[in-house]
């Protein structure tokens, strides 16, 4: 259930300083350094998060997803024990449907799961940072806008935490709504 894009973004230059600012904000906010936590990085790319927690904190295991098989721990997530899911400017190439039904998949897999969502704003500023820094492909795939990707988000998920990083993303931390 991963969208058809197929771009794994490369770090260096000013995108490798922008997402190791991304990826320490979701750490933060989503407290990922708690001892022992098992995380599910989905769309894990080179497996960044991974690297860094293996440096951080030596007890938390991180499982990476992405639609490149090469670059995954896994081929089925749904076989995985985790407690937090990441997903960080990834759902964006989704489709409606296939998010509402990945947090269907989500919350029936386990409803006390917290999920750390990254969403770029793909603003103007975004848009000129995309050309000054050779990234115009960036967001190419996008099916769902992030207002959209964040009411999809908010209709089956409560906002615990959120953070701006830069006024180019947003970061949520969320949890499954409870049934009364």
């Amino acid at each position: 259930m991963f969208s058809e894009h197929k771009m794994t973004t490369e770090y260096n230059g000013f995108v490798k300083i922008y997402f190791q600012k991304l990826l320490n904000s979701i750490i933060k906010i989503g407290d990922l350094d708690r001892d022992n936590l098992t995380i599910l990085d989905y769309g894990a790319g080179y497996g960044m998060i991974k690297k860094i927690m293996s440096i951080k904190n030596k007890t938390v295991t991180v499982i990476n997803y992405d639609i490149k098989p090469e670059l995954s721990d896994t081929l089925d997530w749904h076989k995985e024990n985790f407690n937090v899911v990441v997903a960080n400017e990834v759902f964006y190439t989704f489709d409606k449907e296939d998010l509402e039904q990945l947090l269907v998949e989500f919350k029936q897999y386990n409803v006390n799961i917290e999920v750390i969502v990254g969403i770029s704003k793909q603003s103007f500023i975004k848009n000129i940072g995309k050309i000054i820094f050779g990234q115009q492909g960036a967001h190419n795939s996008t099916k769902i806008l992030p207002k959209e990707e964040i009411t999809i988000l908010s209709k089956h998920m409560d906002i615990i935490d959120h953070k701006s990083v830069w006024l180019l993303a947003d970061i949520y931390r969320l949890c499954f709504k409870k049934e009364m």
